[in-house]
């Protein structure tokens, strides 16, 4: 792909920014929970002022987070504009950037349903199982 005459390097950026999505949002889930769970030990040891300092020294992380993840998609909206729809203000193409922000959110639990499923060896690829059917010939989804 990244040698390909067909692929420039914004299209190459773009394809591994969409590749590494998931993974970034499993870090991002598990992150979440090792603060929930530290914080929730720490509220119920009485020790909530200090848990409460340690969340705020990870201020940074935060920050980064949120600066990788909103970043990209509101440069999507004005880079999109501007190849495919000069017509649009650029107000109107930072909220497209705004709404495809919130989208990728359905992407978290996605992501976590996914490996639940490669964990449980679920992982076919079956779109539609009809049970009701009475099979005559062909091929038949089946869920392994």
């Amino acid at each position: 792909m990244i040698a390909s005459r067909h692929y420039g390097a914004r299209g190459v950026l773009e394809t591994l920014y969409t590749f590494f999505q998931p993974v970034a949002h499993l870090l991002t889930l598990a992150l979440c929970l090792v603060l929930g769970v530290t914080l929730g030990a720490d509220l119920a040891d009485g020790a909530g002022v200090g848990a409460l300092g340690g969340l705020i020294a990870l201020w940074p992380l935060a920050a980064g987070l949120t600066v990788v993840s909103v970043a990209p998609c509101l440069l999507w909206g004005p880079s999109t504009a501007a190849t495919g729809a000069p017509d649009r203000s650029f107000a109107v193409s930072l909220l497209w950037g705004l709404a495809l922000w919130l989208y990728a959110y359905h992407l978290f639990p996605a992501s976590a349903r996914a490996v639940g499923r490669m964990v449980r060896g679920r992982g076919g690829w079956a779109k539609t199982r009809r049970n009701a059917e009475v099979v005559t010939a062909g091929p038949v989804a089946i869920e392994s």
